[in-house]
C-alpha cells in the first residue's frame, strides 16, 4: 500500500512539473477570424499553456516571429492580407528565427492545401482542415509533440553546429523508427553538405533517388552540391527537374535564377522569377528581384510590373523603402522615353510621387531625390515648363531646410538643363 501511495505522489509531482514547464512555453496564434482565435486560445489554455500571443495579420505575425522564439505556432493558411501562413512558415525557417524544436501547425479551410503540403519545400509539422473537433486537434498536437521529442537530440546538435552528431543521431532514429526515414535522410544530407563534404552529400542524394526518383528535395540537394562543385549546367538541369516534380519548391527557382545569372543568362534568370511569382505572388523579395533583373535587361514593362507589385506588398509595412519608389519612378521615366503610353504612365508617376513624398516627408534627402526624378521625367517628355515649376518648388524646400541642398556644380548643371542660365 505504501508503494502505491508513494507512486501516486511521484506522479503528481511529475504532472505538476510538466504544467510548470508548459506554462513557460511561448505560443503564437495567427488567425484573422476572431471566433477561431478564441477557440484556438481556449484549446491551448486547456492544455496548460498560458503564455499566448495572438495576431490577426501575417505582417504583424512575422514581426513577432523575427523578434522572439516561440515553442508553438498555430497559423491560419489564408490570412486575407498580403502575407499568408505559408510565407510566415517560410520566413521563420529561412531566417532561423524559429528553430526545428518549434511546433508549427497550419490550419486551413482550403482543401487544396492537402494536395500540395507533401511536396512543399517548407512543410509544417502538421496541418488541420477547418472545421475540426477539439479531439482531432488534441490528437494531432500530441502526435507532433512525440515526434519533436524523438528529434530533440538532433535539434540540440543543430543549434551547436555539431553536424557529425546530427548524422549519427539521424541514423539511430532511422533504425528505431523506420516511418521517419525520410526526415532522417534529409538530416544526413544536410549534415554532409554543412561539413563541406559535397561529393559525399551528392552520392547520398543520388542513392535516395535510386529508390524514389520523385523526391524533389533530393534532386534539389544534388543541385546544391553541383553548384559547390562548379558544375553549374548540371545544377541547372537538376533545379529544372526539381521544379517539374514540385512547382511549390520555391528555393529551386531562386537558386535557378542565381545559376543562370552566373552564366550571364539574364533572360533565363528573369523567366525563373516570373515563374516563381506565379506560385508565390505575395513574395516582395522575389518581386524586387524580378524588377532588378528586368532593369538590367532594359525590359521596362516587366520591370514596371515587378516594382508595382513590390510597392503594393511593402506599403505600410516595415519593408517599405524610399529606394523602391526611386527605382519605380526611374522605370516609368524610361518607359516614357521609349514611347510607351505616356498619359497612363504619367498618371502612375504622379500617384507614386505623391506616396513617396508622403512616406519620406521627414527625410530631406528623399524629398530632394523625388524632385530630381520628377524633373528628369518632365524633361524626358519635353515638358520644360513643368520641369521649371518643379525646380522652383524644390528650391523653396531647400531654402526652408525641408529638402537637402545641391552643390554649386549640381545647381549650375540643373539650371543649364532647364534653360535658366
Amino acid at each position: 500500500m505504501t508503494d502505491v501511495i508513494t507512486l501516486g505522489v511521484d506522479n503528481k509531482n511529475d504532472i505538476h512539473q510538466e504544467f510548470i514547464d508548459i506554462s513557460k512555453k511561448r505560443v503564437l496564434i495567427i488567425e484573422d477570424i476572431g471566433e477561431m482565435r478564441l477557440m484556438l486560445k481556449s484549446l491551448m489554455t486547456s492544455l496548460g499553456y498560458s503564455n499566448i500571443d495572438v495576431e490577426s495579420s501575417g505582417q504583424s505575425a512575422i514581426k513577432r516571429i523575427l523578434e522572439k522564439h516561440y515553442d508553438v505556432v498555430l497559423s491560419d493558411y489564408n490570412l486575407g492580407g498580403s502575407i499568408d501562413g505559408q510565407q510566415i512558415l517560410e520566413t521563420s525557417r529561412k531566417n532561423h528565427s524559429q528553430d526545428h524544436s518549434t511546433i508549427f501547425i497550419m490550419i486551413t479551410a482550403d482543401t487544396a492545401y492537402e494536395s500540395v503540403v507533401s511536396v512543399l519545400e517548407y512543410q509544417p509539422d502538421s496541418y488541420l482542415v477547418k472545421p475540426f473537433p477539439p479531439a482531432a486537434f488534441f490528437r494531432r498536437f500530441e502526435r507532433v509533440q512525440k515526434q519533436k521529442k524523438i528529434f530533440e537530440s538532433i535539434n540540440n546538435a543543430r543549434k551547436k553546429n555539431d553536424f557529425e552528431k546530427m548524422e549519427s543521431q539521424a541514423k539511430a532514429i532511422m533504425t528505431q523508427h523506420p516511418n521517419l526515414a525520410s526526415q532522417c535522410l534529409k538530416i544526413i544530407g544536410e549534415s554532409l553538405y554543412a561539413r563541406g563534404r559535397y561529393k559525399d552529400a551528392k552520392s547520398h542524394y543520388m542513392l535516395i533517388i535510386q529508390k524514389n526518383k520523385n523526391l524533389a528535395w533530393a534532386h534539389f540537394g544534388i543541385a546544391l552540391c553541383e553548384l559547390k562543385l562548379g558544375a553549374v549546367v548540371a545544377a541547372i538541369k537538376k533545379l529544372e527537374h526539381t521544379i517539374t516534380l514540385s512547382r511549390h519548391f520555391l528555393s529551386a527557382y531562386d537558386l535557378l535564377a542565381d545559376a543562370q545569372k552566373s552564366l550571364d543568362n539574364l533572360e533565363a534568370a528573369q523567366a525563373a522569377m516570373i515563374s516563381v511569382l506565379e506560385v508565390s505572388p505575395r513574395s516582395f523579395e522575389r518581386a524586387l528581384r524580378l524588377a532588378q533583373i528586368s532593369t538590367q535587361l532594359e525590359d521596362w514593362s516587366t520591370a514596371e510590373n515587378g516594382y508595382s507589385r513590390l510597392l503594393r506588398l511593402t506599403r505600410d509595412t516595415s519593408h517599405e523603402q524610399v529606394e523602391y519608389y526611386y527605382d519605380y519612378l526611374k522605370c516609368l521615366t524610361n518607359m516614357m522615353a521609349v514611347g510607351s503610353d505616356n498619359s497612363k504612365l504619367a498618371d502612375k508617376f504622379k500617384r507614386t510621387l505623391i506616396r513617396l513624398r508622403s512616406f519620406g516627408k521627414t527625410n530631406p534627402s528623399a524629398l530632394s531625390n523625388s524632385f530630381r526624378i520628377e524633373i528628369q521625367q518632365y524633361l524626358t517628355r519635353d515638358h520644360l515648363g513643368e520641369a521649371v515649376k518643379s525646380w522652383k518648388q524644390w528650391n523653396r524646400l531647400i531654402k526652408s531646410g525641408q529638402a537637402s541642398p545641391l552643390s554649386d556644380a549640381q545647381k549650375h548643371t540643373l539650371k543649364k538643363r532647364l534653360g535658366l542660365l
